[in-house]
C-alpha cells in the first residue's frame, strides 16, 4: 500500500481522510482543501510531464491546474506509481447534455489549434502511407469475400456464418466508398508540402468535462496526450460514441461543426476523416477473427459480436452520409456563388 501522506508531503498537504473513487483517482481531504490524487502509469509520467508544460506554453488555459510539488515537478514519485495532483472540482453544473458536448468541441477545437504545427513532408510519405492502407483495405474486403464464398458451399450455415454472408454486400460498398475518398485524399496530397498536427487529448469524453464553484469549466485527464493529427481526437470520440445500440446521432453532426467553426478541416483533410470513418473495420475484425479466437467463445457471444460490429457499421454510415450530404451542398453553393 502507497503511503498516501509521503506523496502529500512533496505538496505541502496533510492528509486528514481518502476515498478511493476509481482504481486511479483518490479524493483528498485536507485542512489546505480538498484535492483529486490521480495515479499515473509509469510508461506515461515522462510524456505526461512534458505535454501538460507544452499545452501551458502554448497559452491553453483551460486545463484544470495541475499543481507542481516541491521539485517544481509536475508528477510525484512513490514507492509503486506516479502520482500527480489536482483540486477536486464538484462539477455540480446540471447543463444540456447536447450543452456539454458543444462545450467540449469548442475546446478541443480551441486545444487543437493552440498547440498547432505544420510538419514538413519528405517525398512520399502520403504515397506510401496511402498504398498500404489501401492495400490492407482490399486484402481484408478480398478474405471476407473468400470466407462469404466457402460459406455458401456448405449444406449448412451457423447462425454466425449466416450473419456473416448477409452483411457481406453492404460491407464490400463501403470499403468501397472508403477507398474512393482515400484516393482523393491521396490526389490532393500530391501537392502538399506539410500536414498539420497537434496536441490531442488522447481520450475526449464529456466526463472529462469539470466545472468549479463559480462555473468556470476545465478539461481534465490528459494522461493520453500525445501530438498527432487533429483529427484522430474525433475519430477516437465518434469511436466510443457509436460503438453502442443503433441510433441516429443528429447532434452528433452538429457537435463536428461546432467544431469546424473553430478549427476547420483542409481541404484535404476531409475526404481522409470520412475514409477512416467509413472503412468497416469492426465488422471485418468480428468475421475474420483467427478461427482459435473464435471457437473460445460461444456461437451466443460469436454472434453478438457481429451484431455489435454492424450495429457500429450502421451508426457511422449515417453519420457519415450526413457530413457527404452537407460537405455536397457547400460545394454547391460556392460554385454557384462564383
Amino acid at each position: 500500500m502507497e503511503d498516501l501522506q509521503a506523496i502529500l508531503d512533496q505538496y505541502q498537504v496533510k492528509l486528514e481522510f481518502a476515498e478511493q473513487h476509481s482504481p486511479r483517482l483518490i479524493k483528498v481531504y485536507s485542512p489546505q482543501g480538498t484535492f483529486a490524487l490521480k495515479k499515473l502509469r509509469a510508461s506515461r509520467s515522462a510524456q505526461f510531464a512534458e505535454r501538460v508544460r507544452s499545452v501551458y506554453e502554448a497559452g491553453y488555459t483551460n486545463l484544470i491546474p495541475i499543481y507542481r510539488n516541491l521539485h517544481n515537478q509536475l508528477v510525484t514519485s512513490g514507492r509503486e506509481d506516479y502520482y500527480y495532483l489536482m483540486p477536486w472540482l464538484p462539477d455540480s453544473q446540471s447543463d444540456e447534455r447536447s450543452a456539454r458536448h458543444d462545450y467540449l468541441f469548442k475546446e478541443t477545437a480551441k486545444l487543437h489549434r493552440r498547440t498547432l504545427q505544420e510538419v514538413k513532408l519528405t517525398g512520399g510519405e502520403a504515397e506510401a502511407s496511402f498504398e498500404a492502407t489501401k492495400k490492407n483495405w482490399e486484402d481484408q474486403k478480398n478474405a471476407y469475400e473468400a470466407y462469404v464464398e466457402k460459406c455458401e458451399k456448405q449444406w449448412y450455415l451457423s447462425p454466425f456464418e449466416l450473419q456473416a454472408v448477409t452483411y457481406f454486400v453492404e460491407a464490400a460498398r463501403a470499403t468501397d466508398f472508403a477507398i474512393e475518398r482515400l484516393e482523393e485524399w491521396n490526389e490532393a496530397m500530391k501537392e502538399k508540402e506539410t500536414a498539420r498536427t497537434s496536441i490531442i487529448h488522447g481520450s475526449l469524453s464529456v466526463q472529462h468535462v469539470v466545472y468549479d464553484s463559480s462555473e468556470k469549466s476545465y478539461l481534465i485527464n490528459f494522461e493520453k496526450a500525445h501530438r498527432a493529427a487533429p483529427m484522430n481526437d474525433l475519430l477516437q470520440f465518434y469511436y466510443k460514441t457509436f460503438n453502442t445500440y443503433p441510433i441516429r446521432c443528429e447532434e452528433c453532426v452538429d457537435w463536428f461543426y461546432t467544431y469546424q467553426k473553430d478549427f476547420p478541416f483542409r481541404e484535404e483533410e476531409m475526404p481522409l476523416f470520412i475514409s477512416y470513418l467509413s472503412y468497416p473495420e469492426a465488422l471485418y475484425r468480428a468475421v475474420l477473427s483467427p478461427g482459435d479466437q473464435r471457437d473460445k467463445r460461444s456461437q451466443l457471444q460469436q454472434n453478438r459480436d457481429l451484431i455489435k460490429a454492424y450495429w457500429y457499421f450502421k451508426n457511422n454510415e449515417y453519420f457519415v452520409m450526413r457530413l457527404v450530404d452537407i460537405e455536397n451542398k457547400k460545394k454547391a453553393e460556392a460554385q454557384a456563388e462564383g
